[in-house]
């Protein structure tokens, strides 16, 4: 959710940078997040960084569902032959890849983003089109958390964001057939833009021998983040401003974790629909296997994750809502990721990944 995208598909509230771990619980991350990977969802959380905490890397890559039949009437299009894209009118492609890394030292923490999104839709029978979408981002961001209340903690995050594309574009079917190299089609996306953005953040919670209760808000883009052009016609689209609102509670018990959680997003856009905009997840974290669950936009979702060390493979079945109104438009979808944290308390002994920050021996 670090980014909210502004572009013309559908009213997808698709938002950039999501991990798996957020998607399996419905959406829902901002209550439970915690060491470096907070600088990107909720700089406040910065605070439960007692030593060191390094994502060496995270890489995730997400897709829809296509049928074996999908795939093969893809292969063998040809934008010559009518016959071979009639019956691909309606079946929507879509791909997204992200990539972090953060190193996060006591309250501060420094974080690297690439999000790249790519979608295509062949559509209008009349005069075939191909409804194409892309976009690439890379973030830098700078981060922190201050202490205003027991408990309680205040974080900002400054970003620099260069953005390419962003705009939905329309390819005829001879655009396509005219195109020698992917280089041709790439070419009708060259606007390219800079731009600066701010994160707040205000989270608390209730250090209780087992329960430990969270309230946060975070204002992701205060004041929308807005690009300026470096190369192409135009400058990207900006960034819409997206206020959140979450709470969760956890379960901490020897050898076992559970969190329950719920978020309500994009608090300052009434033209957004209700049921669109809440979220409700839990997790179960065992030794090595964490299990999720989630309902997000009127779905459901569910992942698991496997921990190993210092390596985390973390895999997620969810469906995103393309219309105005959950159960309108589904797209369902699948992500896999692969992450690799080093974390060590304030005696630098090693702590667990995924942000729970378990004691290893707690989870033997």
């Amino acid at each position: 959710m670090v980014l909210f995208s502004t572009s013309a598909m559908a009213q997808s509230l698709t938002e950039f940078a999501r991990n798996a771990r957020s998607l399996g619980m419905g959406g829902v991350y901002i209550p439970f997040v915690s060491g470096a990977d907070a600088v990107f969802y909720n700089p406040a959380a910065l605070s439960k960084v007692e030593g060191l905490d390094i994502k060496l890397a995270e890489i995730g890559v997400s897709l829809n569902s296509l049928s074996k039949e999908d795939i093969d009437e893809l292969q063998n299009f040809d934008p010559n032959d009518p016959n071979t894209y009639n019956s691909l009118y309606g079946k929507r492609v879509w791909l997204q890849a992200t990539a972090k890394a953060a190193v996060a030292v006591g309250n501060f923490a420094v974080g690297y983003l690439q999000d790249a999104e790519v979608s295509l839709e062949l559509h209008n029978p009349t005069y075939p089109q191909f409804e194409t979408y892309f976009r690439h981002d890379t973030g830098y961001y700078l981060g922190f958390a201050l202490p205003i209340g027991p408990g309680t903690h205040l974080g900002m995050a400054a970003k620099k964001l260069n953005r390419w594309g962003g705009v939905m574009q329309e390819l005829s079917l001879t655009d396509v057939s005219n195109a020698s190299t992917i280089d041709d089609i790439g070419s009708r996306f060259d606007d390219k833009g800079q731009g600066y953005g701010i994160d707040l953040a205000l989270a608390t919670t209730i250090d209780l021998p087992l329960l430990k209760p969270t309230v946060a808000l975070v204002w992701q883009d205060v004041g929308n983040t807005a690009f300026t052009k470096t190369e192409g016609d135009d400058s990207p689209p900006h960034i819409t401003q997206n206020l959140s609102l979450g709470a969760g509670v956890t379960l901490d018990l020897p050898g076992i974790d559970l969190s329950v959680g719920g978020e309500v997003r994009h608090l300052l856009e009434p033209d957004i629909e209700t049921g669109k905009k809440f979220h409700l997840g839990a997790e179960v974290s065992l030794p090595v296997i964490d299990l999720r669950a989630g309902f997000s936009q009127g779905y459901f979702s569910y992942g698991a994750g496997v921990n190993l060390f210092i390596l985390h493979i973390d895999a997620v079945s969810y469906t995103e809502e393309l219309g105005a109104y959950p159960g309108q438009t589904s797209d369902n979808r699948y992500m896999v990721s692969v992450g690799v944290d080093l974390s060590f308390d304030a005696d630098f002994k090693f702590t667990d990944n995924q942000g729970k920050r378990r004691k290893l021996k707690q989870r033997r």
